[in-house]
């Protein structure tokens, strides 16, 4: 249960650089290796770290390292052909949000899970997030009775004039705001409310030529529960990403973000609040917030026990198929039913 774990990662951008200096800040886990195709970056790490080997390759850093684990942090495009050959070579694997461009290459990485099954988990690290556990537990306990109507929004400042780079290029992102930022406040609405009956969607480009910019949908979930859910990356005053999720109950209501959960309870007639920083219990090191820390620690105990992950592909799947449901609403003009948007 102790042995050393060995990782890789590929990718060395902001989340492949936070990743590392988690995984080897823990005990019994070592980086060994890192894999990036910017040459300047695998200089400065081998200048850095002398212990850490780097490739230019991802495909010569699998065939040369004996690995327990690798991570994927690299753009959305390469996600699933990279998971694809861990399997091939039967490595464990986490890789970041989404889990791709489209439901077709996130399903054809299921048929390859099925026939040859790995330990692999999708980095929606917002599970994790205190904030966020303690409302499913609320929810999940139906203490404020039957769910009505919910209000929902992800955004942040980020794209104010011409996108560049590979998020703004529909090929390599899988498209803009709605499956890059906002797919954490998806995967929370599923995680929450399960089965969606159907959804109606609208996107708008203002910034960018080829990917949305704003996104704005009506849902219903299996149940009865229905509200909106509005996101983009260019709303002013948002210098970090704000997720916010708005509940209305027979007993009562909650409202959650980041930062705090608020209740209100009919039979009080007043609100409860709880901070962050009153629910978060500490971790080992923080490095950009304790839900990252809570993410590896995650997977690696899952590597080691060789257990399931809590958001494993077939998880990740669900939200692909949440976003491509609701682009084709918006292109058509028409409500998707979930049916549909499950098959």
């Amino acid at each position: 249960m102790n042995e050393q774990i060995s990782v890789g990662v590929i990718g060395m951008g902001k989340m492949g650089i936070l990743h590392s200096g988690i995984l080897n800040s823990m005990e019994n886990v070592q980086l060994v290796a890192v894999a990036d195709n910017q040459t300047f970056i695998t200089k400065a790490i081998t200048t850095l770290v002398p212990s850490v080997a780097a490739y230019a390759d991802y495909h010569e850093m699998i065939a040369n390292e004996n690995l327990d684990v690798i991570y994927i942090a690299t753009p959305t495009g390469l996600h699933t052909k990279i998971a694809s050959e861990c399997i091939i070579n039967d490595i464990p694997f986490f890789v970041e949000k989404p889990l791709g461009t489209s439901v077709k290459e996130c399903k054809l990485l299921v048929e390859e899970l099925k026939s040859r099954p790995v330990i692999n988990m999708v980095g929606y690290c917002k599970r994790f997030s205190s904030t966020f556990k303690k409302a499913k537990e609320v929810i999940d306990s139906r203490r404020l009775g039957n769910l009505i109507y919910f209000n929902s929004s992800a955004y942040v400042s980020q794209l104010f004039s011409r996108g560049s780079g590979w998020r703004s290029n529909k090929k390599e992102s899988g498209g803009g705001v709605l499956n890059t930022v906002s797919v954490h406040a998806i995967d929370l609405l599923l995680w929450y409310f399960q089965e969606v009956e159907f959804i109606q969607g609208n996107i708008k480009q203002h910034y960018s030529e080829s990917v949305d910019d704003f996104a704005h949908s009506y849902i219903k979930f299996k149940g009865g529960l229905e509200g909106y859910f509005d996101t983009s990356w260019s709303i002013r005053n948002y210098r970090l990403p704000e997720i916010k999720i708005e509940l209305h109950c027979e007993n009562g209501m909650l409202v959650v973000t980041d930062d705090y959960l608020k209740i209100f309870s009919d039979e009080n007639e007043k609100w409860t609040t709880f901070y962050k920083q009153d629910l978060d219990m500490g971790v080992f090191f923080d490095l950009g917030g304790p839900e990252y820390s809570f993410e590896d620690e995650h997977m690696i105990a899952s590597v080691r026990c060789n257990k399931k992950t809590e958001i494993d592909v077939f998880e990740g799947v669900r939200v692909q198929q949440f976003v491509e449901g609701l682009y084709l609403s918006a292109n058509n003009k028409c409500s998707i039913e979930g049916a549909e948007l499950w098959n």
